[in-house]
């Protein structure tokens, strides 16, 4: 397994209004995020709850837009599930743990922008996650 934790200060996020109200955020980030072009739903692995669905991923961490925020600073146990018939399904769902560092509610407040750093994931999953990355 490897066990990170993040060094706050690599992280910047700086926000700014569009017209249409929509939030974009500039990040400064060590690794740049992929977006997924497949649905990856998360999950809670403790309670089983719907967290979302995975928006981009990098070997550092991840966004999920969810139905409900998630505290900064909450540590969470993710199952990322692969849709059926995904090439990624085949070996089964990613396990990984996860530092929540910021969550922001969509411009219409029915979604929820959670931004997470991987702290603790195993060796097999992390390949995995830089095929998806490329």
């Amino acid at each position: 397994m490897v066990n990170r934790r993040p060094e706050r200060n690599k992280i910047h996020l700086e926000t700014s209004a569009m017209s249409v109200n929509e939030t974009v955020m500039k990040e400064n980030r060590e690794r740049k995020r992929v977006e997924v072009s497949e649905v990856i739903r998360v999950r809670d692995r403790q309670t089983g709850q719907n967290i979302g669905q995975l928006v981009n991923i990098s070997e550092d961490g991840l966004m999920l837009l969810g139905p409900e925020p998630v505290p900064e600073n909450t540590i969470l146990q993710l199952s990322l599930e692969f849709e059926a018939g995904s090439t990624s399904a085949v070996d089964g769902p990613l396990m990984i743990g996860v530092e929540s560092l910021w969550s922001n509610s969509s411009s219409d407040q029915s979604q929820h922008w959670i931004g997470c750093y991987i702290i603790d994931i195993s060796d097999q999953d992390l390949e995995r996650i830089r095929k998806l990355t490329g």
